[in-house]
């Protein structure tokens, strides 16, 4: 594929992005968390169902960089990360482990050195990001003094699953869905140290319409402002096929694109890039 496609259908919609209103400059992380900008009052600590259901109030407001509840029951060999096609320290394809190195540091550099939450979506409509999203993972996990949370939302796939050695049963969209149901129930370990997801669930069909949820937005809110040490990346279905990666973007800070390498025309490659917004666009990966 020839690369100048995304950099054509980004002028392409240059006319379009300059009659936009320009956004406000990044606030600093300090101030960013002194406001309550999703919420119509701020949320007291005694009452959020997230973080009751995950460990005693007291033990999380003395909790800063505690990386001690991610440990695997079950590691991941490295026979299957190789048939998984994860990247890995010490891995032969050096080429493959410094882009993803090079993607965590552009992330880093654009989020100001914070934790983030990290939108990843294809562009080609049969194509599933998992892969890139776990990888994305683990590249941050390589940084012994952070951890990383991939959060299915694609409930048409079932890939994660078979990239993970937990074992799963409720998930994202039965949390949301389901008051009486904790957080606790749908985190599980990957087998990969510092790295923990949350499967999708099982309710596909309202899965719109739970994402949009202000139940979604706090639990979003509440996993990135909690944890400073924990960038959560955020897996939706492909762009140009259903609704779930646009409405994800407004409770996510940043955008990765991944396009299958000879399988997607200017065409889509601009659809995408119109449907997403291109200032929301941090980066883009090329997939082989």
């Amino acid at each position: 594929m020839d690369q100048n496609k995304l950099f054509r259908a980004f002028e392409k919609a240059r006319p379009n992005r300059s009659l936009e209103t320009p956004k406000a400059e990044p606030e600093t992380v300090n101030e960013s968390l002194k406001k309550e900008v999703p919420f119509t009052k701020p949320i007291k600590l005694a009452e959020s169902r997230v973080f009751a259901d995950m460990v005693p109030t007291n033990t999380m407001l003395e909790r800063k960089n505690d990386l001690t509840k991610l440990v695997n029951h079950h590691p991941m060999s490295l026979a299957s990360m190789k048939k998984n096609k994860l990247i890995y320290s010490g891995m032969k394809n050096k080429a493959v482990l410094n882009a993803y190195r090079e993607l965590r540091i552009k992330l880093k550099q654009k989020s100001q050195g914070s934790n983030a939450i990290i939108l990843v979506s294809s562009v080609a409509k049969k194509s599933d990001s998992i892969v890139t999203a776990l990888n994305m993972a683990i590249s941050y996990s390589l940084d012994q003094q952070t951890s990383a949370l991939v959060i299915d939302c694609n409930p048409y796939s079932d890939s994660l699953s078979k990239l993970v050695t937990a074992k799963f049963d409720a998930g994202l969209t039965d949390y949301v869905d389901n008051k009486d149901l904790g957080i606790d129930k749908i985190i599980y370990p990957s087998g990969i140290d510092r790295v923990s997801v949350i499967p999708a669930g099982s309710n596909h069909e309202r899965a719109v319409e739970l994402f949009s949820s202000s139940v979604m937005n706090t639990l979003l809110y509440e996993l990135k402002n909690r944890y400073p040490d924990r960038n959560i990346i955020v897996n939706a279905p492909p762009v140009l096929s259903t609704s779930e990666a646009r409405v994800l973007t407004d409770f996510c800070d940043l955008t990765v694109l991944t396009i299958p390498y000879g399988r997607s025309s200017a065409a889509d490659i601009e659809d995408a890039v119109n449907a997403i917004g291109s200032d929301n666009i941090a980066g883009v990966i090329y997939q082989q």
